[in-house]
């Protein structure tokens, strides 16, 4: 087969529309396959000059360091770990895509994929698990996992004659290891074009796999359906959001870079009182597996925020709303149903007994103040009392 310095990856690469990094998380799963960008940056000028970086060194065999050199002659100021993740995640997805299309026009030949993980001390357990499996090109398991599936993902996939697979051995379903995708990553043959009807027919075609391959494509869906709702759920960005998602994401991505801009966009939504529409989303019972999934994106990016930013106070408090305020006796055990902030002051004050790591402290991210506990955390009210004007109602964390 061709080596992967080919015309599909430079071709696909030149084909991704630049966006601003808002516009760019406001796109769909699928729709995001056909657009790129780059955190931090502000001027669609900025971000062309660092992708177009990262299209030279596609096409010319260039490594990171002469990359990085290209991007601070242009006065483009960018920390090492986040510009090495924008230029290995580019490229991936890129010789990802080009080698799909390859596989796809010689799987008469070549018809099954070994996927091909790097065992090495920085290689992620989840995508350890699968190396060496084989299927067949057109199996749903490919729609998951072909990579790359995570940020600076650096495994591949290598074509097998059948008498290549059969002798190597064909991976059984009941083989398979149970390994969670990254729900928030959008790279997936399905996005590419050609596999979608190849399931359908297979679908149309087979009985016993039937509803195992209806499963998989309901979930890929799923996904596209919770990234376009919670889309619709963001709060506009203005001037100054755009400042502050760019501070907290200056803090938290070097804590930790697989933390995910909408994940800090659903924080920020928070911190800045902007979350009626994504709370009230939260809080209605899940009709769908779209639902599920946007819900199990927003607990998740929370408690990967949390993780970097937890509070050491031992009480926090800030101020409630009336409503919340209303729906507390002594002794009634309270579920937050989505994050809640706690910050400021009024006349009705909620305060956290003991709360010592069970919330993300905004001052730790350069956030403001304030406290944000996650959703699915537990409390129990214990007293509610009339303290200097204040009516103040004091809780204490379950543990789950």
């Amino acid at each position: 087969m061709t080596p992967v310095t080919f015309l599909e990856a430079l071709r696909f690469a030149h084909s991704r529309k630049v966006v601003l990094p808002d516009e760019f998380y406001l796109l769909d799963l699928k729709t995001r396959q056909l657009a790129t960008t780059v955190g931090f940056l502000s001027s669609i000028e900025q971000i062309q000059t660092v992708i177009g970086a990262v299209n030279k060194a596609i096409a010319d065999g260039s490594t990171f360091n002469d990359f990085k050199k290209l991007v601070a002659e242009n006065e483009i100021i960018l920390s090492d770990a986040y510009l090495k993740n924008v230029f290995r995640t580019n490229i991936q997805t890129a010789y990802g895509h080009g080698r799909w299309q390859q596989q796809q026009r010689n799987k008469a030949k070549r018809p099954y994929l070994m996927y091909s993980a790097i065992d090495d001390t920085r290689v992620r357990p989840s995508h350890l698990a699968l190396n060496r499996i084989i299927r067949h090109i057109d199996d749903p398991f490919w729609l998951l996992y072909y990579p790359p599936w995570g940020f600076m993902c650096r495994c591949t996939v290598i074509a097998l004659t059948e008498k290549e697979a059969l002798k190597l051995g064909i991976t059984a379903d009941e083989d398979l290891p149970q390994v969670a995708a990254d729900m928030g990553w959008s790279t997936s043959p399905l996005t590419f074009g050609e596999m979608e009807s190849v399931v359908d027919q297979k679908i149309a075609d087979s009985i016993l796999d039937k509803e195992y391959l209806l499963s998989q494509k309901r979930v890929i869906q799923a996904e596209w359906t919770a990234s376009k709702k919670l889309a619709s759920l963001f709060a506009p960005m203005n001037d100054s959001s755009r400042d502050l998602f760019e501070t907290v994401a200056n803090t938290v991505i070097p804590l930790d870079p697989s933390i995910r801009p909408s994940a800090i966009k659903t924080f920020l939504d928070y911190v800045q009182g902007k979350d009626v529409a994504l709370s009230m989303y939260l809080k209605q019972p899940s009709i769908s597996l779209a639902e599920d999934v946007l819900k199990r994106w927003v607990k998740d990016d929370m408690a990967k925020i949390h993780a970097v930013s937890s509070n050491t106070a031992d009480v926090v408090a800030g101020s409630a709303t009336l409503a919340f305020a209303a729906s507390l006796e002594v002794g009634k055990v309270v579920a937050l149903d989505a994050p809640m902030l706690l910050a400021g002051q009024s006349n009705v004050m909620i305060q956290i007994e003991s709360a010592k790591g069970f919330g993300i402290d905004l001052e730790k991210l350069n956030a403001g103040e304030g406290v944000i506990l996650q959703m699915g955390l537990s409390f129990q009210v214990v007293s509610i009392e009339m303290v200097e004007g204040q009516m103040v109602y004091t809780l204490i964390p379950l543990l789950n």
